[in-house]
């Protein structure tokens, strides 16, 4: 019981981060103007993908889920569990990604505390990954 009301606990600061990544996103604008700040590729990778937000938002169940308990292995994203649970032997934790991407990662694999997480852009069909510091950066073939 006590676990349930935690992992609850733990979805409930994803969906308000979500909120907060989303109001900081939007209000992020600067208008355009010319501006040259030398950010590296990373950094720009991460602006010019459409599906940053579901990626933070994977990255952030993920996380989530480890910071309770970091002994899985593998951690399950799935749009048919309300909380957090246990199926086929993994951490089954929500996630629902949105229109703008046309897939995102299904199941994580965690070695040494260290994944990553793909997706496709259901605009322009690219392949983006993020990894569990943040990072993101565009997979090329």
């Amino acid at each position: 019981m006590k676990r349930n009301k935690a992992l609850t606990s733990a979805l409930g600061v994803v969906v308000a981060l979500t909120g907060v990544f989303g109001l900081t996103a939007c209000g992020s604008d600067d208008g355009g103007g010319s501006s040259s700040n030398g950010s590296s590729s990373g950094e720009q990778a991460a602006s010019e993908s459409d599906i940053a937000e579901d990626l933070e938002n994977a990255r952030t169940a993920v996380a989530d889920a480890l910071a309770e308990d970091d002994s899985w292995a593998q951690i399950m994203l799935a749009s048919d569990v309300s909380a957090p649970t246990v199926k086929y032997g993994l951490l089954v934790v929500p996630y629902t990604f949105s229109d703008a991407a046309s897939r995102i990662q299904g199941t994580v694999n965690i070695e040494d505390g260290k994944y990553t997480i793909d997706g496709d852009s259901a605009e322009t069909g690219q392949t983006w990954q993020i990894d569990q510091d943040g990072t993101i950066t565009e997979v090329t073939e």
